[in-house]
């Protein structure tokens, strides 16, 4: 992300996806090109917080911050189906017998090896869901219990109803936004899981329509999933 684009928030607010306010931001981490590599975001409470340049993202040209569990997800959901995709290839490759076998080998075991450290990886975001989930649906059950004794403060004449109205509205807000992070958190734990388990079709339908070649090798493949 550009530098010029997150430094017209510094001073200001910053939310996450769902509405929720993160922290203030105070500060830009940059490298020589302009870069951002990370902010700096205060939380309050004299708590800082370094959020790194991958849970950063433009939404409607405001600066949010990701949850670390998406900028995971999406993260290992793109590296995971690049290297799906070129798997496929390589295997249509090695069919056809139009390129070097020796050479489609030694890419196509490359690769296999980065797949087993992303599906494990993959296997440690899906952990880090589950539990968000879990920490949700604890706060979601805290919010109904505060708003179960601000309705019986209400009605025993305790507190004045322009009070409880701002209360329950603030509460009902926080349960909205909860839900919302728990409806993206199932979202992206069914297209993890669906990618585990089904090849990519468009990929199939796209390696079967590479034109065939009369050459019998081509110089040596690359293949770099580095981030």
């Amino acid at each position: 992300m550009e530098l010029g684009f997150v430094e017209q928030f510094v001073g200001s607010q910053v939310r996450d996806p769902f509405g929720r306010v993160v922290g203030t931001l105070v500060s830009i981490y940059s490298n020589v090109d302009g870069e951002v590599e990370a902010v700096e975001v205060a939380l309050g409470g004299n708590k800082f917080t370094t959020v790194p340049a991958e849970r950063l993202m433009k939404k409607d040209e405001k600066l949010v911050i990701m949850p670390e569990w998406m900028a995971e997800a999406r993260s290992v959901y793109r590296r995971l189906d690049t290297a799906m995709k070129r798997l496929k290839a390589l295997e249509s490759m090695a069919k056809n017998g139009d390129f070097n076998p020796e050479i489609v080998e030694e890419a196509r075991k490359k690769v296999e090896q980065q797949m087993g450290k992303l599906k494990g990886k993959l296997s440690e975001v899906k952990k880090m869901i589950r539990e968000r989930i879990n920490e949700l649906e604890d706060q979601v059950l805290q919010m109904e219990k505060a708003l179960v004794n601000l309705q019986m403060s209400y009605i025993a004449g305790e507190i004045s109803e322009r009070r409880y109205q701002q209360a329950a509205s603030a509460i009902r807000h926080q349960k909205e936004m909860a839900f919302e992070e728990k409806k993206s958190l199932k979202e992206w734990m069914e297209k993890l899981e669906r990618l585990e388990r089904e090849p990519v079709e468009a990929q199939e339908e796209k390696v079967s329509q590479v034109p065939q070649t009369a050459a019998t090798t081509v110089a040596p493949i690359t293949i770099d999933l580095q981030d």
